[in-house]
C-alpha cells in the first residue's frame, strides 16, 4: 500500500485555515479599496472646483500607509522636472481619515463644539486642519504656489469645503474661525499669511461678504 503524502495526512482544519486567512485578507483589501476610492472621488470633486480644472486626490493604500508611517506633511503637490503642475494631490492618511469621517457623519461631536466655541480640543483642531489641507492643496493645483498666499485662500475656503463634506453652515463657519485663530502658531513661517489677507483687503476672496475668514 503506497505511503500517504503529507497533504493527505494534513488535517482538514489545517488546510482550511490558510484559505480562510486569504479570504479574510482579500475581503479586507476590497473593502479598504472601496472606501478609499469613494473618499478620493468626493474629495476630487471639491478640489476640482477650487482648482478650476479636473484634478484628482490620492489617499495612501495599505502599502503606502506602511511605507510612510512617520511622514508629517499633511498633503503635497509635486511639480515635474520642468516645473509643471500635476493633475493630482497626495494627502496623508490622517487627513484622509478625518475627511472620510466628516463625510460619513462620524464627527458630530467635533462639529457641535466648533459651532459653539473656538476653545475646542485637539480632535476638533485636527478636523479643521484636515479640511484646510484639502483646500490648500487644491489652490496649489490652481497654480498658486506661494505657501502664505495659498494658506490665506485655503482658510477662506475652509467653511465652504466643510459644508461640501456635510457640516452645517454654523459648524463649518466655526471650524474656519477656530482654524484661523488656533493654527498660525503651529505652522512653519512660510505658511504665514501675507499682508492684505484680511476682511475687505487685497486677498479677500469675498469682499462683499463680511464673514471672515
Amino acid at each position: 500500500m503506497p505511503a500517504r503524502t503529507a497533504a493527505a495526512r494534513m488535517p482538514v482544519w489545517a488546510k482550511a485555515v490558510p484559505l480562510a486567512i486569504v479570504a479574510v485578507l482579500a475581503t479586507w483589501w476590497l473593502a479598504d479599496r472601496h472606501d478609499r476610492v469613494t473618499n478620493e472621488g468626493r474629495l476630487a470633486a471639491i478640489a476640482t472646483d477650487i482648482a478650476r480644472r479636473p484634478v484628482a486626490v490620492r489617499c495612501p493604500g495599505p502599502i503606502g500607509r506602511i511605507m510612510t508611517p512617520a511622514e508629517t506633511t499633511a498633503g503635497a503637490v509635486y511639480l515635474d522636472a520642468d516645473g509643471n503642475l500635476p493633475n493630482e494631490t497626495k494627502l496623508r492618511q490622517p487627513v484622509c481619515e478625518e475627511l472620510d469621517a466628516l463625510a460619513e457623519g462620524r464627527r458630530d461631536a467635533q462639529l457641535a463644539c466648533a459651532a459653539r466655541s473656538t476653545s475646542c480640543g485637539d480632535d476638533v483642531q485636527s478636523l479643521a486642519w484636515a479640511v484646510n489641507t484639502l483646500a490648500h492643496e487644491a489652490f496649489h493645483l490652481r497654480g498658486i504656489l506661494d505657501e502664505g498666499l495659498t494658506e490665506c485662500y485655503a482658510m477662506q475656503s475652509l467653511a465652504q469645503t466643510a459644508e461640501r463634506l456635510g457640516a452645517a453652515p454654523d459648524q463649518a463657519r466655526g471650524l474656519a474661525v477656530l482654524h484661523w485663530e488656533t493654527s498660525p502658531a503651529k505652522k512653519p513661517v512660510q505658511y504665514g499669511v501675507p499682508p492684505g489677507c484680511a476682511d475687505g483687503e487685497r486677498h479677500d476672496l469675498r469682499k462683499a461678504d463680511p464673514a471672515w475668514p
